[in-house]
């Protein structure tokens, strides 16, 4: 066979095997993408990946694992876990949260540091979803008095899925939480201010983190999500 005749061959089935190779289709691209988020703001970032903690780092190991879903306390001793990827001043921050097992409200960190690592983060404490309270702070290390101001609102047990909605203006120093109980299978419902916190001089940039109060104590996270933003309001009340 001429030299030619053999090419043109070779060309031939090089373009019907480029032409059999199946494109990758627009549902399968869709799949890959994460779910969204049930509020409604295409802007917030997922904390957690419902598998793994990668994106976490904890005060002790073996303090936290994902379970079924969940950031899970397991119970092993007192201590916190918090965001690594980003650290934030002004933000949203929202959450589902419940306590399996334990005597003292769930717990998270705001507008702490990392450098140096104290207790707590020396962090400014809120306690979902009803409200108590504490200032973690050099020279603080109390329940904050009347930087603190809880609102009324129907009691939601610790026990059941609550969401949790956190803003909070570094310029201002204003922090304040919204809660309500899941109630059966519902992913969001309307939320309630519970407690506000003020005080200029505590905004800065810090992590966002969850704290267990206690050895024994149990606590489970779900649907993190994030957004730093300037002045935010509350898109869940």
């Amino acid at each position: 066979m001429p030299r030619r005749s053999m090419w043109m061959l070779a060309a031939g089935a090089l373009l019907a095997a480029a032409v059999a190779v199946p494109a990758v289709s627009a549902s399968a691209q869709t799949s890959a993408k994460p779910a969204a988020n049930p509020f409604g703001d295409p802007n917030l970032i997922s904390m957690f990946d419902g598998k793994t903690l990668t994106g976490w780092t904890q005060s002790k190991s073996g303090l936290w694992s994902a379970k079924n879903g969940t950031i899970h306390g397991n119970g092993t001793a007192r201590g916190w876990i918090y965001f690594n990827k980003q650290q934030v001043g002004s933000f949203r921050w929202i959450f589902n949260v419940r306590q399996v097992v334990g005597n003292h409200a769930p717990t998270v960190l705001i507008w702490g540091t990392t450098t140096p690592i104290r207790d707590a983060l020396s962090a400014i404490q809120f306690q979902p979803p009803n409200g108590g309270h504490w200032d973690y702070r050099p020279g603080h290390n109390n329940g904050g008095g009347k930087l603190f101001k809880q609102s009324p609102h129907p009691k939601i047990s610790t026990k059941q899925w609550a969401q949790c909605e956190l803003i909070a203006n570094m310029a201002t120093g204003v922090a304040q939480m919204a809660c309500c109980p899941l109630k059966g299978t519902a992913v969001t419902c309307k939320a309630t201010l519970v407690l506000t916190f003020t005080d200029k001089t505590a905004g800065r940039v810090g992590p966002l983190a969850i704290q267990v109060h206690n050895k024994g104590i149990t606590d489970e996270y779900r649907q993190l999500w994030y957004e730093p933003v300037a002045n935010p309001k509350f898109i869940t009340t």
